[in-house]
Parts: structure tokens; sequence; C-alpha cells
């Protein structure tokens, strides 16, 4: 199949343009305000219809729209312009919140560039080749704020506006976190414990007499633990659990009595917080069936709790990126396997909605000299419009 020719016209002037005006204005995490009066004032310039919803009006989003809601399906791109502080300027080659072009041109660095001020310029300068198109739906970009923290203030903001009604539920959403250009139809999910171990306390001068060192049997617990998980899930690859903290002992002088770890596990598909937790038991139990004062509380993070989540491939918006991704590219696509963080694609998901995410690559995301991959952020911008154009246009 031949590229439709609006993916044809995909401007990446334009977006290389767009994407620094986002880079250069400060939008850390809390401070969205600024950022996302720009997106405002730039759609309104072009006559792009927009709402902004806000749960605290110093951090609103920004919803850009193209198309009737009623008239067919309905299609969100993603993304957010929160971002972490500059933490270390010193580390930089350029300054942060300057977009500067690598002088080969294969790179455009700046705080936001890569996470991911860049892919939401795409968004937007794709809702503005659509606004005027006759659409069979409508094309919607939910540009968020708080992202990098709760989401609260953001895109779980938009899913209560959603459910009461007030914002059109979308079929299908297109999350544009870094994948490089890799389809991310799935995340794993979040479950933290913790595990106090109990032991007893006395003086160091009689720790072998009359103490039991909860430090030590936590040691025992932590080595149970720690370790890679032999299981994979083709469309996002391992599980993960990390003992993350400790915390122990109240004098130098004192066999400590009690030790707490906090426990880090991530899930996929096919694994629940109960399944996780069983396996945690039967690695305890093993110890304790050697070591008679082996005993522990476990203490499970239920309100943190995200469950693996995945838009199964039979979906219309995993075949149709899967497909715009063969005919931009010309290759075979490939599943985002790699040890990545949450995205708020999981709040669409867990809402129901069918979403896939699709972005480029980039270096030091959060750390000193942020880039994107601009070729791939270009591949990023066809793939959208030719996803869009798939299902949006007759």
């Amino acid at each position: 199949m031949s590229l439709s020719a609006w993916t044809k016209q995909v401007d990446r002037a334009a977006i290389l343009a767009l994407s620094g005006e986002l880079i250069a204005i400060p939008s850390v995490s809390g401070e969205e305000a600024a950022v996302m009066a720009f997106v405002e004032e730039w759609a309104r310039a072009r006559g792009i219809r927009f709402e902004v919803f806000s749960r605290d009006p110093t951090r609103p989003n920004v919803v850009l729209t193209a198309g009737d809601p009623a008239s067919g399906p309905r299609i969100a791109m993603n993304g957010h312009l929160d971002t972490v502080p500059v933490s270390d300027p010193d580390a930089w080659n350029t300054p942060p919140l300057e977009p500067v072009l690598s002088d080969d041109g294969a790179l455009l660095f700046g705080r936001g560039s890569a996470d991911m001020k860049s892919a939401v310029a795409v968004m937007m300068t794709i809702v503005d080749a659509f606004k005027s198109a006759s659409l069979k739906g409508c094309l919607q970009a939910h540009i968020v704020s708080d992202e990098e923290t709760s989401g609260a203030f953001g895109t779980l903001h938009l899913i209560d506006e959603i459910t009461a009604g007030r914002l059109n539920r979308p079929d299908y959403v297109l999350i544009g976190e870094k994948s490089d250009l890799k389809v991310r139809n799935a995340e794993r999910g979040i479950f933290n414990f913790e595990v106090t171990f109990h032991g007893r306390a006395s003086h160091t001068a009689s720790a072998r007499a009359t103490g039991i060192n909860a430090i030590a049997k936590a040691a025992k617990g932590v080595l149970a633990l720690e370790k890679d998980i032999d299981r994979f899930h083709p469309a996002v690859g391992k599980p993960v659990i990390s003992v993350n903290t400790i915390q122990a002992g109240v004098a130098h002088n004192v066999v400590p009595g009690e030790c707490t770890i906090s426990v880090d596990r991530r899930l996929v598909p096919g694994e629940t917080r109960e399944t996780a937790m069983a396996e945690v038991l039967t690695a305890f139990e093993e110890i304790a069936a050697t070591d008679p004062d082996f005993k522990y509380t476990i203490t499970e993070m239920t309100e943190n709790y995200i469950p693996a989540n995945i838009t199964e491939d039979s979906s219309p918006i995993v075949q149709a990126v899967q497909g715009s991704v063969r005919d931009v590219t010309g290759k075979e696509p490939e599943y985002f396997v790699a040890w990545a963080g949450a995205t708020d694609g999981r709040f669409y998901r867990q809402a129901g909605i069918d979403t896939v995410g699709f972005g480029p690559g980039g270096q030091f995301l959060h750390g000193a000299n942020e880039a994107v991959v601009v070729d791939q952020l270009i591949t990023q911008a066809e793939v959208f419009t030719e996803t869009a154009a798939r299902l949006l246009v007759g």
C-alpha cells in the first residue's frame, strides 16, 4: 500500500521549529502554565479548535481537535509537556533550554527534547494538517501536564473528564513516548510491598546469646528476592523485582530487632499481584524451613498497584500502527521489549481504551545533553499521520 497524500506532506522544518519553541519554555512539573498558554495561542492563531481542562488552573491540559467526534472513530494522541528539572547544568554542552541541532542535524538537544516536547510538536502539527479535512471521525491531541510526577493533574484528570461526559471518549489512543520506533502495545504493571523481618533486640555483648539480628534475617530475604525472573512476554519482555530501600537499627551497640525493606515488582501480562506474592511466600517458606527464627510481616501497598496492561494485536489501532510502520519504513514492526518505565498509556488502557505507544529514540532522558533523534521524530510523524489517514480518511 502506498503512503497517503497526508503522510507525504509531513513538514520536517515545521516540526523542528515547533519543537524548539516548546523546549525554550521552562515547564518543570508543577510549572506548566506558560507552555500550555503557548499551545493555546498557537492553536488559536491557526484556527484549531481546543478546550482546556484543569483540576488546578495553574496546571492545565489542552485538547486540540480536528474533525467531528460524532461522525466516526475518535483517535487521541497523548503527550506531556512537563519536564524534570535541570539538575546538572554544568554537564550540558549546550544551554538546557536552548534548542540546538547537532552539526550533522541528527540530534535536537534541550531539556524535554526527547521526553517529550518534540513528540508533542508532532501531534500539534498533525492536528493542524487535518483541521480542515473531511474526516469520518475526529483526531485529537491530549496535551497534558503532570506526567513526570503522578498524572493526577494531567491524563488522570482527562480520564475523569471522559468518565463524567465532559470530554469525548476516544476509541483509540496513540502515546508518543520514546519507543525507538517500536510498537508499544503493552506495559508492565507496578506492585510495591514492604517486608518487616522480626528479630530480637539485645546488647551487642550478648548478640550470640539472646539477640536475633533482624538485618541478618533480611539479608536472607533480600538474596531470595533480588534475582532475574526467568519469564518472558513477547510484547513487553521480562518482569522485574528490585529491593530498593532498607531500614533497621537504633544504635551502634544494639542488635536490631526489626528490619524493613521495600520491594518494587514490575509485572508482565499474565501476572497479578496475587501470583507475584505467591512467589515471594514460596521463597520465604523455603528459608523458614531451615531457619525457625526467620519471621516476617508483609505489607502490600495496594494503593500503588497498577496491573500489567496490554492492547491485543487484534485491535484496529494496533493493526493500523503496524501497517503504517510497514508502509513508512519498509520494515516489519517490532515490539518495544525494553527495560522501560510506565507511560500515561496505562491510564487509558485501565479505562478500557485501546492504546498503542510509538515514539522516536533519544539519549540521556532526564540527564545532561538530552536529545531526540531527528530522523526518528519525523518517522513518528509519518506513522501517526498514516495511522490517522487509515482510520479517519474515507
